[in-house]
């Protein structure tokens, strides 16, 4: 089993979202410093704004964890049942688990990737004029997935089912590990969550902060990050909280190789 070496390590994470990483740390003999960067709030949707997105579709994309919670949270059963009959897609690993946890079955996901490209390059989605597909997503989202597939024909609706806001949480605990440097690792998820860490952190504090090993879960990410100058990222073979902690294994044996 990987020794952690009691080192700690901040999980940014929405606090719904943290407790799995946390504990996997935890049981590896790592510290966890919790630090939720993104908040997520649901935005409650209307009978109607449910029925018209749903009832001509035929195939419905979830592109994260939060958007299964969010959107099958407000489901009736006889919504639920409708769905059902649709073609369901997930973006990644997590979300197809969220998926079968609420009873949908997962028709395709990505064998890697994990991201809309990924899903754009499966061969379902190469021929899909005149179909009606349905992206649950975040508002404010990106634009890749959508605008790819009205590009090759399909009609396409977003259904926008929760909002990303910055917490409002006190950050002296992770301030004071940074200026005492005994802050060691930075585990980020999503593009939103690293820039809202710089934000939340003092500007005294960010030199400090950008010197500190970062594992990023994805090649986009990793490009948000370098722009944002932080100075030592490593890139995890997966977004899986398990590769997140192979990750941190290989960093603390010293055998990263930085990707900047």
């Amino acid at each position: 089993m990987a020794d952690l070496k009691q080192v700690r390590i901040l999980v940014t994470r929405p606090t719904h979202q943290a407790e799995n990483l946390c504990a996997l740390i935890h049981t590896h003999n790592g510290i966890p410093i919790r630090l939720p960067t993104l908040e997520i709030i649901p935005i409650i949707l209307s009978k109607d704004q449910i029925e018209l997105r749903l009832t001509s579709a035929c195939f419905v994309i979830f592109t994260s964890v939060n958007a299964v919670r969010c959107y099958c949270s407000q489901l009736d059963d006889a919504k639920m049942r409708d769905l059902k009959t649709k073609l369901c897609f997930a973006i990644g690993q997590a979300t197809t688990q969220a998926l079968k946890t609420v009873g949908l079955n997962v028709d395709l996901m990505p064998e890697h990737g994990y991201n809309s490209e990924a899903l754009l390059d499966l061969s379902e989605l190469q021929h899909v004029s005149q179909k009606n597909i349905v992206i649950i997503r975040g508002e404010n989202g990106r634009n890749t997935l959508a605008n790819t597939l009205e590009k090759r024909g399909a009609k396409v609706n977003y259904q926008d089912v929760y909002r990303r806001d910055i917490p409002e949480i006190d950050c002296t605990e992770v301030s004071q590990l940074i200026i005492k440097k005994q802050l060691n690792i930075i585990t980020i998820t999503s593009g939103e969550a690293i820039q809202n860490l710089v934000k939340m952190l003092p500007e005294s504090q960010q030199n400090l902060l950008k010197k500190i090993p970062l594992i990023v879960v994805s090649e986009r990410i990793q490009i948000i990050a370098k722009n944002i100058g932080f100075e030592r990222i490593s890139l995890a073979q997966m977004p899986s909280d398990d590769a997140i902690i192979n990750t941190i294994t290989t960093i603390i044996n010293g055998e990263e190789k930085w990707l900047n």
